[in-house]
């Protein structure tokens, strides 16, 4: 998971170094998997580019502050995608899942306290969405007042990337 990750961070910022991809992580790879690891990026920014107008985008965006009940929370967003209208939160997982909707509802509560978190320093959060990257799916959320969403908000986009 970690390794999947600093791929699509190293890469969706710079495709260039996908040739480059097993020295800067360290892992021994095939010519063949650095290549469709380098396609399932590039096919992934692509859709991102092609679903959101981003003016800004935001890899592995520390977050730091404070929930309900007044307890610290940290983490890290993986993907944070300023638009004229809002964020979007989308966060990468390399699970072996069978219904990536539900699957989602477990990564809800990470994703919800992400969006709070940018909505108490006057961010407008848009939604939350998950990258399946094994399965090539996305699934969206949609705000609409976080944490209430329904699954009628919800959107999976296929991919066609394995």
């Amino acid at each position: 998971g970690t390794f999947l990750h600093r791929c699509f961070e190293i890469l969706g910022a710079n495709p260039d170094h996908a040739a480059n991809i097993s020295g800067i992580t360290g892992v021994e790879l095939s010519d063949g998997t650095s290549a469709n690891i380098a396609a399932s990026v590039n096919s992934f920014e692509q859709w991102v580019a092609e679903h959101f107008s981003a003016t800004a985008v935001h890899r592995e965006l520390p977050l730091l502050g404070l929930d309900d009940n007044g307890s610290v929370v940290s983490g890290t967003a993986d993907l944070v995608l300023e638009t004229d209208s809002g964020l979007w939160i989308l966060d990468h997982k390399s699970d072996q899942i069978e219904d990536p909707e539900a699957a989602f509802d477990g990564y809800r509560p990470q994703l919800e306290c992400y969006a709070k978190l940018l909505q108490s320093m006057g961010h407008t959060v848009l939604g939350v969405g998950i990258n399946w990257i094994r399965r090539g799916t996305i699934v969206l959320h949609r705000s609409g007042g976080l944490p209430e969403e329904s699954s009628r908000n919800s959107k999976i986009i296929q991919k066609g990337i394995k």
